[in-house]
């Protein structure tokens, strides 16, 4: 070689390369296998899973019980627009209320606004006493 250079070969020696720094118990040798996993035997035998677990059965509970709670919403936003569309309750909440009627006895924009509020307020009051029964 040139120029003072040592050829890597006499480094490095013929045999395979050994790391000096690391202890002979970090070393691993590589797994070789034949496309199936070593940790698992043939022999051993498959433990069969319950068809149902607890965490299913709960997550199931949980979806039936959401989706029963929605429907007491939307029960809740029904019953609050049948309750308002009566003339007895519309003229109970609007009758103290000035300027929500107009001259042909039709409810202005504002005691349509103060009956949609109402509805809401029922709506969220009947589906809440509803949904906690669930």
């Amino acid at each position: 070689m040139a120029d003072g250079a040592t050829d890597l070969s006499e480094l490095l020696g013929s045999g395979p390369v050994q790391n000096p720094q690391l202890p002979q118990s970090t070393t691993f040798a590589p797994i070789v296998t034949g496309g199936v996993s070593p940790f698992i035997s043939p022999d051993m035998p498959q433990q069969n899973k319950p068809a149902t677990t607890y965490s299913s059965q709960s997550h199931t509970f949980n979806t039936i019980r959401y989706a029963v709670k929605n429907v007491m919403v939307y029960f809740g936003f029904f019953a609050a627009a049948m309750i308002i569309s009566l003339s007895t309750p519309r003229t109970l909440i609007l009758q103290y209320i000035p300027n929500t009627y107009s001259a042909a006895g039709v409810p202005t924009y504002m005691g349509a606004a103060i009956l949609s509020g109402t509805a809401v307020v029922i709506a969220y009051i009947v589906g809440t006493l509803f949904g906690s029964l669930i």
